[in-house]
């Protein structure tokens, strides 16, 4: 391989890194030179450069043809490696708000049982209270009386359990 060594810029003038930076350089030049001679001089002197950087360009790209295809290639997977767990990490967020929802509804549904539950216990203990009351006023008089009560009594005294006695 014939390799062109890097020419050196001249000294006290640094290297600009800005492309922009650069084209201003140029324009500059361009502006100082007072005649058309002296702006075709520099004019060709930038295409002389252009050629030169476009055939080093050119060299470097054919010397390592095979590397530039594999980082391609690396690239490209990479690429849609990224697409797709983009687009999965997406579904998964997806379906993890569904899943707050359905919670949040569970959560509802099971603060409305839980509640319910406790009704019901205060439902069957308030039974207790008064079938315990019904039967000792059953007793107490039955005890009272000498006859047996009658059943509309019975019926009475059990759908009225918090009547006087």
């Amino acid at each position: 391989m014939n390799s062109i060594p890097p020419v050196k810029p001249p000294r006290g003038i640094k290297p600009t890194k800005e492309t922009s930076g650069l084209l201003i350089s140029v324009i500059r030049a361009l502006s100082a030179s007072e005649t058309n001679e002296q702006r075709e001089i520099e004019k060709a002197k930038l295409e002389k450069e252009y050629k030169r950087s476009d055939q080093r360009l050119e060299e470097l790209v054919s010397s390592h043809d095979q590397d530039l295809m594999e980082v391609m290639k690396i690239f490209s997977a990479l690429s849609e490696k990224v697409t797709s767990l983009r687009e999965k990490i997406h579904a998964v967020k997806e379906n993890l708000n569904v899943c707050k929802q359905l919670l949040r509804c569970k959560r509802e549904e099971l603060l409305n049982l839980w509640l319910e539950g406790i009704e019901h216990k205060q439902v069957l203990h308030l039974l207790k209270d008064v079938s315990s009351d019904s039967c000792g006023r059953i007793i107490s008089l039955t005890a009272m009386t000498s006859h047996e009560p009658e059943p509309l009594q019975l019926s009475n005294i059990l759908h009225d359990p918090l009547a006087d006695q």
